[in-house]
């Protein structure tokens, strides 16, 4: 009796044991499982979001303006430097292409070789300088700001909006080689000054309509105005100390509502200084022939030099041929928040900060190559800076899309 007692204890005991490691090695399970659960909810850490041009601009001390204070210091359009200087820090192709009436060119990426126009101009530390650029995304006013302020300077403001809100408001300026190109391309020319003057010469084409007549009585004037409120304009008169063309171009915007106005302020005496032609009214110019460009099959060319047709760009957003390739020349910063599918990054800066045969060993090696960036401002910076500064020796395989480009909508949205 006792011995099956003591068996049955034994066994009693060794179920209890197993009972025990089970519960165990649930509880062991169970650790781990809530052990793992654990990481998978932990937040993960918040990425440091990147600082926008506004909140950089505010940082650094620099009072940001609107339109109405600026148009209010561009008054009658008239270069005014021993009162305000405006800083054009966009590349010299779109200073060339349209600015704020008086302002001079210091384009952010070669500072140093520009910023002697200050002296040059008895510039005073004090002086107000505003910076502007391509809108609220352009960095370049920023850059301006800060270099113009560690050279001295100490009365600086930016207007952030910059270009895009100007031209949508009033008319720009231009230089005599823009001008050049829309009189090549046969957009309507208007000379302000008095019809005496214009009938002793001209620029070739050009109608006439006095600013003193115009202002007093317009009608007259009306009907040898383009219909279409989008043909752009040009309006000139007898060089920078000349009012008339400002006169002229302000009430063809702002009342007539005609969008692309702009005054081409070195006006005769430049154009002549240039070499370019100054006839009699009616009198024509005899055209040199030119050699017929090649025409190229797989890109469609914009306007410009080096531009792409921007519909046709549209075409390549979503997909393209395999010989077509987008480089996306912005900071890698901004590349990275949106760009286009199969785009490369080659950010424009290194073609400062790394030299020229950097960029060329980083492109494509075959094929045609298109470049872009938000606004037009630095894909244009790559193009010319590759021609002109780096001497590219294949030039015909490169374009770029001078155009707005915003990715806000979680897509490449481009727009003139």
């Amino acid at each position: 009796m006792s011995i099956w007692y003591y068996l049955l204890s034994l066994l009693e005991e060794v179920a209890m044991k197993k009972k025990l490691i089970k519960v165990l090695l649930a509880l062991f399970v169970i650790g781990i499982l809530f052990s793992g659960c654990a990481k998978q909810v932990q937040a993960p850490k918040a990425e440091k979001p990147r600082k926008s041009v506004e909140q950089m601009v505010k940082e650094a001390g620099f009072e940001i303006v609107d339109f109405n204070y600026v148009k209010g210091l561009v008054g009658n359009g008239l270069r005014k430097f021993n009162k305000v200087v405006f800083i054009d820090a966009r590349p010299e192709r779109k200073y060339d292409s349209g600015h704020i009436p008086g302002a001079i060119s210091i384009p952010d990426t070669k500072f140093d070789k520009y910023v002697g126009q200050l002296d040059q101009l008895k510039v005073t530390k004090d002086r107000l300088l505003i910076t502007y650029c391509g809108g609220y995304k352009c960095v370049k006013s920023y850059h301006d700001a800060k270099y113009l302020r560690d050279k001295g300077y100490t009365n600086i403001k930016v207007y952030l909006a910059g270009m895009p809100d100007w031209s949508k408001k009033s008319y720009a300026e231009i230089t005599y080689k823009y001008a050049k190109k829309l009189l090549d391309k046969g957009v309507l020319f208007v000379d302000a000054r008095p019809a005496l003057k214009w009938k002793k010469g001209t620029i070739p084409g050009a109608i006439n309509i006095p600013d003193t007549k115009f202002m007093r009585d317009p009608n007259p004037y009306l009907n040898v105005l383009p219909e279409d409120k989008n043909a752009p304009i040009v309006v000139f008169c007898a060089g920078y100390h000349c009012i008339k063309s400002h006169n002229v171009a302000r009430l063809l915007k702002e009342k007539f509502g005609y969008k692309k106005v702009y005054v081409y302020a070195g006006g005769v005496p430049e154009w002549k200084a240039k070499g370019f032609p100054i006839v009699k009214p009616g009198k024509a110019v005899a055209k040199k022939t030119t050699a017929a460009k090649k025409s190229v099959s797989a890109i469609k060319p914009g306007p410009d030099e080096g531009t792409v047709d921007i519909e046709f760009f549209k075409t390549l957003i979503d997909d393209r041929p395999d010989n077509i390739h987008i480089v996306d020349v912005r900071t890698p910063e901004e590349f990275e928040e949106g760009h286009v599918k199969g785009a490369i990054n080659i950010p424009v800066d290194d073609m400062y900060k790394k030299g020229c045969d950097y960029i060329i060993n980083k492109l494509p090696k075959d094929g045609y190559i298109i470049f872009m960036c938000a606004s037009g401002g630095r894909a244009g910076e790559m193009y010319f800076g590759l021609k002109e500064d780096c001497n590219y020796k294949e030039m015909d395989r490169l374009y770029f899309l001078d155009a707005h480009v915003n990715y806000d909508s979680g897509r490449c949205e481009v727009t003139e």
